[in-house]
């Protein structure tokens, strides 16, 4: 006689092969996982080495633009930072996306850190927010300055930024290879749907610069900063300055006419300028790199004597 099965028995291997089919899809899922964050690890780490081949590849043009258009710069009187555009470029390689910008900011067109920390009249043309992180700040005397010394104080209840961002810049248009048609631009806003302008915070990287020994760029200074300099200096000519540079040409120093004894602080008066920084920003697909150089002249060479990645 054959017994029927005990429905208890059948309940249990029901629950055995469910069991089974649960760790099963389980263990797929997570090897798909691991799968997937490999795959992602080995496209970031592939990514990091082309950003780091990209960060090489900016010192020729760097380079290029300080030996052949840095020394004619010249900026409109009413701006109020010395930056310039020098390059901004985008492509597809293999359907990733690529992005190049490199910005200067003219160290001879802010107030030198030294000379604001020695409390000369030129500290004045300083936001008073930098001021105030810029005396939290202690700085060695065998320590070269940098803007990373000012990025702890950045946390604190200070609302303020160090490493100043681009801005002004086009909207990308990806060129692709083989001739295909390039990516249009993302679709811009009329004036009337544009936010209100919001109260930006100062950046110190464009107000102080780190490296500048003692110069005043009077074609590329904010005009507060050059009329200051031009007092303590003992120097005349203000007006020839402002239509120089409304005109987009250099002002002659010849025309700076002495008017008084120059301050014993005095900054030296210059037409063109022997150290500038630069931020380098890169985007690879999705990763993005930052970094901060500061390009010094001896002579006539242009040397990196600073290199920074920005913390963003």
């Amino acid at each position: 006689m054959i017994r029927p099965h005990s429905p208890t028995r059948r309940g249990a291997a029901l629950l055995l092969v469910l069991a089974t089919l649960i760790v099963a899809i389980t263990a797929a899922a997570t090897l798909a996982r691991l799968a997937s964050t490999a795959k992602t690890q080995r496209i970031v780490a592939m990514h990091t080495i082309v950003a780091d081949d990209l960060l090489q590849a900016a010192q020729p043009p760097i380079l290029a633009w300080l030996t052949s258009k840095s020394s004619t710069v010249v900026l409109a009187p009413e701006a109020t930072s010395p930056l310039v555009q020098v390059l901004h470029d985008a492509w597809i390689i293999d359907a990733v996306e690529h992005e190049l910008r490199i910005t200067a900011w003219d160290q001879c067109g802010m107030v030198p850190i030294s000379v604001a920390r020695s409390g000369s009249p030129l500290r004045l043309a300083l936001p008073d927010e930098v001021k105030r992180v810029l005396d939290q700040v202690t700085i060695s005397r065998d320590q070269p300055p940098g803007l990373d010394l000012f990025l702890a104080v950045q946390h604190t209840r200070v609302a303020i930024g160090v490493f100043p961002k681009p801005t002004g810049s086009e909207p990308l248009v990806f060129e692709r290879a083989g001739g295909q048609e390039p990516t249009p631009p993302p679709a811009q806003s009329s004036p009337a749907e544009q936010p209100a302008a919001l109260s930006i915070p100062p950046v110190i990287g464009a107000y102080l610069a780190t490296h500048n020994p003692g110069r005043i760029n009077v074609n590329t200074a904010a005009m507060e900063l050059v009329e200051a300099a031009l007092r303590l200096a003992g120097r005349g000519g203000l007006e020839h300055i402002v239509a120089a540079r409304t005109q987009g040409r250099l002002a002659s120093l010849s025309a700076l006419s002495p008017t008084a004894d120059p301050h014993s602080a005095a900054p030296r008066i210059a037409a063109r300028s022997n150290t500038w920084a630069f931020r380098i920003d890169l985007r690879v697909g999705m990763l993005r790199r930052s970094w901060w150089a500061v390009y010094v002249q001896s002579r006539s060479t242009w040397e990196c004597v600073q290199r920074l990645a920005i913390p963003e």
